[in-house]
């Protein structure tokens, strides 16, 4: 019996191990996308984690903590940026997008999001209405005249297509998605659901990308100076 035991446990063992080496690397595909063409960043030296989101996604208020959570262990090489999707034809989503913007041109969309998920998500406020809006807004510490400006300017439509084309030039058709350094495409779905498998695996394209920057750099450095006549 003990032996059959001992046998069992062994056998168990080495299937872990299968299941743990199979998927100790991301599989492109799988795990992953490549793009079609590497698309440009926003934060030169550094490498860009882009998540394309919509406020009235439920999947994202669910990601949102998770997110927050983990953007806080970026190393300083790291930079975190988001971006609101906006869809061709979907209205719906253009009262949220706007939302987003205004708060990204007054530099409050870290602080507020997670209160905006929220009043959407669980509260169920309607935040398009733009009067339920502004109340809601100054509500949670905002200059609301600064807000109102930002929302209501010149420079709202622009951001609004804007959105709309870093849609289409992303090929965003779900949420929430997230580009590694204008490379590679991932998102939870590719782990149904398993949001730890998730962030490791976000965690090893920052250190493939890491190492594919720094490469170049450690050749040049290892090059022979060349000799004077």
């Amino acid at each position: 019996m003990r032996i059959a035991k001992l046998f069992t446990r062994l056998i168990a063992t080495g299937l872990a191990l299968v299941a743990f080496n199979s998927y100790a690397e991301p599989r492109a595909g799988v795990d992953f996308d490549y793009m079609p063409k590497a698309m440009s960043t926003e934060a030169p030296g550094k490498i860009e984690v882009l998540e394309f989101f919509w406020y009235g996604c439920p999947h994202c208020y669910h990601l949102e903590p998770m997110v927050a959570a983990w953007a806080k262990t970026l190393p300083k090489d790291v930079v975190l940026r988001r971006e609101h999707v906006m869809w061709d034809g979907r209205s719906d989503m253009a009262g949220h997008a706007k939302v987003f913007n205004a708060l990204k041109s007054i530099k409050q969309s870290d602080a507020v999001t997670p209160a905006v998920f929220k009043a959407i998500q669980a509260d169920r406020i309607e935040l398009r209405d733009e009067k339920v809006l502004f109340d809601w807004v100054a509500k949670q510490g905002v200059n609301r005249p600064q807000f109102e400006a930002a929302y209501k300017g010149f420079g709202a439509q622009a951001q609004l297509a804007r959105a709309t084309q870093l849609t289409r030039d992303y090929g965003i058709d779900g949420v929430p998605t997230f580009i590694i350094n204008g490379k590679y495409k991932t998102s939870p779905s590719k782990t149904d659901g398993d949001e730890k498998r998730f962030f490791k695996i976000m965690d090893e394209l920052i250190a493939k990308e890491r190492g594919a920057t720094s490469a170049p750099k450690e050749a040049a450095a290892k090059k022979e100076p060349a000799v004077k006549k």
